[in-house]
C-alpha cells in the first residue's frame, strides 16, 4: 500500500516552506562545497609552506646556536593556523639530527607530543599521531645532519570547526529570516485572493452586482478576477430570471386561484342536501386554499430574492402580538399549558403585519410537531441593542441529520406525515427572509430531546 505524506491545507504555508526550503538547501550544499574546499585548500598551503621551510637555503647553513630562533620562527609561521585558545609549543616543532641520529637540537615540546613516534624515513611530507594529535611532518637533509619540522593539524582542523560552526550557526539564523521574509512575501502574494474571498464571503442574494476590481491586481490574479466576475455576472442575470419568474408565476396565479376559490365557495353554499357534493366541494376549496397560501408565501420569498421586501420602520410593540398568539394556542389545543416570559414591552422597528406571520409561523410549528399535550412557552428578553424572542415546545428533538435543512424551501423533516400535517415547508424559509428584512434573524438554538427552540433576533427600537 502507498504511503502518502500529509498535505498541508494552507496554500500560504506551503509557497513559504516550499521558497524557504529551496533556498536553505542551496544555501547547505554551498556550505558544503565551501567547507570542502576551504578543508583542502588549507591542508595544502600547511603542506606547501612547510615543504618551502625545509627546502629553504636557511637550513643547509644554519648554526647550531641559532636553532631556536629558528623554532620560534617556525612557530611564528604556522601560528595562523590555530585557535587563539592554543599554546604557542603546539604549532610547530623542529628536531635536528646528526648522521647517527643522536639530536643536534630539539623543541621543547617534542618529547611531550612525538617522543614515542615513529618518524618516517620515506621522502614527502607524512601524517602521523603524537599524543592524541595529528602532525604533519617532513624532513631535509643536508650533508650530515637531518632536519625534522612537524605542524599541528589538529589545531589547524580546529579552527577550521570554530570558523564552520559559525558560520552554521549563521546559516540558521538566516533560515529564520527566510522563512520569515517568504512568509511575508507569500502573504503579499495572496492579497488579490483574500481580497476576492472576502468579496465572496460577504456576497447575498441581493447583492449579486458587486464586481471586483482587476485594475491594480498582478497580471495573472486579474485574469482569475475577470474570470470570477464573468461568472458572478452570469449568476446575477440567472438569478433574476429565476426571481422574477417566481414573481410573475405566482403574481399570475393568484387572480385565477382568487376567481376559482369564490366559484367553490358559491357552489358550496348551493350545494344544498347533497352530502357527497358538499364533502367534495370542501376538499376542493381546502385545496384551493392551500394553493393560494402558496401562491402567497412564494411572492413574498419572489420578492426577498430580488431584494424588494421593504420593511417600513415603525415602531411597534409585540408584547401583544404574543399574548394573542398564546390565547390562539389555547383556542387550538386547551390541553397544551403555555408559558408567558414577557418584559413590559418588546418595542422593535418593522411591519407588524409580517412580524405576526413569523411569530404565527413559529407558534402554529411548535402546535403542530410538539408532542400531544406538551407546554409551549414564548420569552423575550433584552440583549444589548436587540430582542431575543424564543418560542419553544416539548419535543422528541430534531434529529441532526434534518437541523441543517429546516429552512430549504419545501423541505419537511416529517416526511412520513406530510399529508397528515398541513404545510408545504415554505414557512420556515420565508420567516427566515422577513427576520434577515428586518435587520435579524432566525435560528434554531435547541433540539435536543425534550424541546425544541426557536429564537427570534430583532433589533430594538
Amino acid at each position: 500500500m502507498k504511503a502518502h505524506w500529509p498535505r498541508l491545507r494552507s496554500f500560504r504555508l506551503r509557497i513559504a516552506l516550499g521558497s524557504t526550503l529551496t533556498a536553505l538547501a542551496a544555501i547547505v550544499l554551498l556550505y558544503a562545497m565551501a567547507s570542502y574546499t576551504i578543508i583542502h585548500r588549507r591542508a595544502d598551503i600547511i603542506d606547501r609552506m612547510l615543504s618551502a621551510h625545509l627546502a629553504g637555503p636557511g637550513f643547509q647553513t644554519m648554526p647550531l646556536a641559532l636553532w631556536p630562533a629558528t623554532d620560534a620562527q617556525l612557530n611564528a609561521s604556522f601560528s595562523g593556523f590555530a585557535p587563539p585558545a592554543s599554546g604557542p609549543e603546539a604549532y610547530a616543532l623542529l628536531l635536528v639530527e646528526d648522521a647517527g641520529h643522536a639530536p643536534l637540537y630539539r623543541s621543547p615540546a617534542w618529547q611531550r607530543w612525538l617522543g614515542g613516534a615513529s618518524l618516517p624515513r620515506a621522502p614527502g611530507l607524512h601524517t602521523i599521531d603524537g599524543a592524541g594529535q595529528s602532525w604533519r611532518i617532513g624532513r631535509a637533509v643536508h650533508g650530515s645532519v637531518t632536519i625534522w619540522v612537524a605542524v599541528n593539524r589538529s589545531l589547524s582542523d580546529a579552527q577550521v570547526r570554530a570558523s564552520l560552526t559559525r558560520f552554521a550557526a549563521a546559516i540558521g539564523v538566516l533560515a529564520v529570516a527566510m522563512g520569515a521574509l517568504a512568509w511575508y512575501l507569500a502573504g503579499r502574494a495572496m492579497r488579490p485572493v483574500q481580497h476576492l474571498t472576502g468579496v465572496m464571503v460577504g456576497l447575498t442574494a441581493s447583492e449579486l452586482d458587486q464586481r471586483v476590481s482587476a485594475a491594480e491586481e498582478d497580471l495573472e490574479f486579474a485574469q482569475m478576477i475577470s474570470v470570477y466576475n464573468a461568472m458572478l455576472e452570469r449568476l446575477q442575470r440567472s438569478f433574476l430570471q429565476a426571481a422574477r419568474f417566481s414573481g410573475d408565476a405566482a403574481h399570475e396565479l393568484r387572480t385565477p386561484l382568487t376567481i376559482l376559490q369564490g366559484e367553490l365557495e358559491r357552489s358550496f353554499a348551493r350545494a344544498g342536501a347533497d352530502p357527497v357534493l358538499e364533502e367534495g366541494l370542501a376538499n376542493m376549496l381546502d385545496e384551493v386554499r392551500r394553493l393560494d397560501s402558496i401562491v402567497r408565501k412564494l411572492l413574498l420569498l419572489a420578492r426577498a430574492d430580488a431584494g424588494q421586501l421593504a420593511v417600513p420602520p415603525c415602531p411597534l410593540d409585540l408584547r401583544p402580538v404574543l399574548e394573542e398568539l398564546a390565547e390562539d394556542i389555547g383556542l387550538l389545543d386547551e390541553n397544551r399549558p403555555v408559558q408567558l416570559d414577557l418584559p413590559a414591552q418588546v418595542a422593535v422597528r418593522g411591519d407588524a403585519e409580517l412580524l405576526r406571520q413569523v411569530l404565527q409561523n413559529l407558534v402554529s410549528n411548535a402546535v403542530k410537531y410538539g408532542l400531544p399535550g406538551g407546554w409551549i412557552a414564548l420569552s423575550a428578553r433584552r440583549k444589548e441593542d436587540g430582542w431575543q424572542i424564543d418560542v419553544a415546545n416539548a419535543s422528541d428533538g430534531i434529529p441532526a441529520e434534518h437541523r441543517h435543512r429546516l429552512f430549504d424551501r419545501f423541505y419537511r423533516a416529517d416526511h412520513a406525515h406530510q399529508r397528515r400535517v398541513d404545510g408545504v415547508g415554505l414557512g420556515l424559509s420565508l420567516a427566515r427572509d422577513i427576520a434577515i428584512a428586518h435587520g435579524g434573524d432566525l435560528a434554531l438554538v435547541g433540539a435536543e430531546p425534550g424541546q425544541v427552540r426557536f429564537r427570534l433576533s430583532l433589533p430594538a427600537a
